[in-house]
């Protein structure tokens, strides 16, 4: 049966809020996290700093969906 999980790395989005008077500080560029994503329905299971944390969640859930 092949796989239904897939590692992908992708660009660490970061949404704050603000208060009045509080300074915004940005992502610094080119940071990435590795999640782990249903490859027919695109649905994400978590973020990693990580990529072996990611690739170790992903061959769990392969290994799951086996019979």
């Amino acid at each position: 049966m092949a796989n239904e999980y897939e590692v992908r790395e992708v660009p660490k989005v970061v949404v704050q809020g603000i208060r009045p008077g509080e300074i915004v500080r940005g992502v610094p560029m080119q940071q990435t996290w590795f999640v782990v994503e249903h490859i027919k329905t695109g649905q994400r299971f978590g973020e990693h700093d990580e990529e072996s944390d990611a690739i170790a969640e992903c061959e769990k859930r392969n290994n799951k969906e086996q019979p």
